[in-house]
């Protein structure tokens, strides 16, 4: 019934779109150091991304689980009976919304760690950009290890507040 994808993949394509529009003034000038991080890479082997993609999947069996209760309880009607396709409407929806609150969760924590770990960073770095929106890259810019490690220490309250 529904779609599961990563999470780090949908935040790593909203990261895409908005870097795209920033693209040109995130462009450092001379003497500033860029670092690199594959945001879904690191979101999805992560503790917290991994609880995220955790609860989502939980839905997606709970929601898969009330629609064919919801269709045996109808009896033989055909798929495009309205019922249906209302039910499917509503579920879907349900979902959407549940996934895209995990993700928002999910990225302000992440965008908190990474402004910590730049505040903090010795390295001289002064600008992170998604490693999705760079074309080419030195990998001594790679800082995905020292992302995840600091992201892997961050408890999420996915609950709902």
């Amino acid at each position: 019934m529904f779609t599961v994808k990563g999470i780090g993949r949908l935040v790593s394509l909203f990261l895409s779109v908005t870097a795209l529009v920033f693209a040109l003034q995130a462009i450092p000038a001379r003497g500033q150091e860029v670092a690199v991080v594959d945001v879904a890479r690191v979101i999805d082997a992560s503790n917290p991304g991994k609880e995220g993609q955790r609860r989502v999947d939980n839905l997606k069996k709970e929601l898969d689980a009330e629609m064919d209760s919801f269709r045996k309880g109808l009896g033989k009607v055909k798929e495009n009976d309205p019922r249906l396709v209302q039910k499917q409407a509503q579920l879907a929806a349900r979902y959407q919304a549940e996934f895209s609150r995990i993700s928002g969760l999910l990225m302000v924590e992440f965008r908190r760690v990474t402004n910590e770990w730049l505040k903090g960073n010795k390295k001289g770095i002064t600008v992170v950009v998604p490693a999705s929106s760079v074309i080419a890259a030195s990998p001594a810019t790679d800082i995905n290890a020292e992302i995840l490690r600091l992201f892997n220490a961050v408890n999420i309250n996915f609950d709902m507040r």
